[in-house]
């Protein structure tokens, strides 16, 4: 089976997946037929079909810098294995989940097997999430997830922020059940201490519940960064190495563009414009549905609010060399912010159709990211 995935181009079959699933879906909500009960039936089965082959992609994609940590996370796991006898299954860490399938996977699997178990995680967490949120119609939902322009790359570099913010996800699909949400989200936390980030922010949501509030503060953090966003950084950098003793923090926060380069990185640490936009998607639309549309759903609030806590968080720290790792905790959340009032409630006569123009901008940046340089090859 691994040896079928031995190939460095399995990026670009997932890009061209997803543009083919686009289209797939663009045709019915021009036809206005993507809600309807035959197609919504083939669409899970579809959605289905394309989860599975999604994670065996990653989970049997080969030991290589194309893509990107996962020779450090092969390094890692050999370390591990190499010394599997001394191991024991359960050691207690601030990331306890990774450290406990690593050691599983060491004393008792094989390389692939780890990934296969991280991708299984990463995709199928998503997959349930959706069936959960929205029952049978989870495709379209699941859809605008995939058409993340990161989504690739959670999957095979950034795995354990990829899988944690999966996880969260996954324990937001149980806010109807609170003991169930909360040990999700513990173990998302298991997997990478940044879903404390999630889990401080949704709390905080639950409690305080003015949209109003939380657009106002994205938007002074945006004004905030600009002024005295380096300093911010410092001051973020100091609390994590001395209050929560967090080293790899503090490199994210810290590290200089000399140091990037003497460790072959080209991190933009300009202040990002294009994300601010592509972040802005989910500020407006919740916003436009909320007040302009009326749509009054606790739930949606919450999710929307969790959302605009996390960004703005980012914002703060948007210069930093590995931002994009800040951005994509609240990036996870984004499609359903996105999706979920278009799924809920029908607002237009021609509902479909907007929810047509509503993915199309969405994949826009995984469009031009992603699928345009293969189509300019």
């Amino acid at each position: 089976m691994s040896e079928f995935f031995n190939s460095p181009f399995l990026g670009d079959y997932f890009h061209y997946i997803i543009f083919i699933m686009v289209i797939w879906t663009l045709i019915q909500c021009a036809r206005g037929v993507v809600f309807d009960d035959k197609l919504v039936a083939i669409n899970q089965i579809l959605g289905m079909v394309v989860c599975i082959v999604i994670i065996l992609m990653m989970g049997f994609r080969p030991v290589s810098s194309i893509y990107g940590d996962t020779v450090n996370y092969a390094v890692g796991f050999q370390k591990y294995v190499a010394n599997k006898a001394n191991l024991s299954l359960f050691t207690w860490n601030k990331e306890w989940l990774y450290t406990f399938i690593t050691h599983f996977f060491a004393k008792h699997g094989g390389l692939h097997g780890y990934f296969l178990c991280f991708a299984a995680i990463y995709v199928g967490s998503l997959w349930l999430a959706m069936r959960r949120i929205f029952s049978e119609y989870n495709f379209v939902p699941l859809l605008v997830i995939m058409c993340m322009f990161t989504f690739w790359v959670y999957g095979v570099n950034g795995v354990r922020n990829g899988v944690g913010a999966s996880l969260f996800i996954l324990a937001i699909a149980y806010a109807d059940n609170i003991p169930m949400m909360v040990i999700l989200a513990l173990m998302g936390a298991g997997m990478h201490n940044s879903v404390y980030l999630m889990i401080a922010a949704a709390a905080l949501a639950w409690f305080v519940n003015d949209s109003r509030l939380y657009i106002s503060l994205w938007l002074l953090c945006i004004i905030v960064s600009l002024l005295i966003g380096t300093q911010i950084q410092g001051w973020m950098a100091g609390f994590a190495d001395t209050v929560a003793d967090d080293n790899k923090l503090t490199g994210y926060l810290t590290m200089t563009e000399e140091q990037m380069r003497m460790d072959g990185l080209i991190v933009s640490t300009t202040f990002r414009w294009d994300f601010i936009a592509y972040s802005a998607l989910g500020v407006g639309v919740g916003a436009y549905f909320l007040w302009r549309r009326k749509f009054e759903d606790a739930y949606y609030q919450w999710i929307f609010n969790t959302y605009l806590i996390c960004n703005a968080f980012w914002i703060l720290i948007i210069r930093a060399p590995y931002s994009n790792r800040f951005a994509q905790i609240s990036w996870f959340i984004l499609p359903l912010v996105l999706v979920y009032p278009f799924i809920r409630e029908r607002f237009w006569v021609n509902h479909e159709r907007m929810l047509a123009a509503g993915i199309l901008i969405f994949y826009a940046y995984g469009f031009y990211f992603n699928m345009l340089p293969l189509l300019l090859k």
